[in-house]
């Protein structure tokens, strides 16, 4: 599943899941941010996230993206 806090993206399967669904949206693979192992995401703003939410993203709270990441 992907989801959304509004400012990233992240995801709770597997990473091909994220990058594919970052690409279907109109990211490059060179934004994942992944300098810290334990928190892989994108930066999503402006149409970029709506794009996200038409495309299925779910949205939660800034709370539960970490809760996600941590349970990676």
């Amino acid at each position: 599943m992907i989801y959304t806090d509004g400012v990233h993206l992240v995801t709770d399967g597997e990473l091909s899941e994220l990058h594919e669904f970052a690409q279907k949206i109109g990211l490059k693979r060179e934004w994942f941010q992944n300098k810290n192992i334990k928190h892989p995401h994108y930066d999503i703003l402006g149409e970029i996230k709506e794009r996200a939410l038409e495309n299925g993203a779910k949205v939660v709270s800034s709370k539960e993206i970490v809760r996600i990441l941590r349970r990676r």
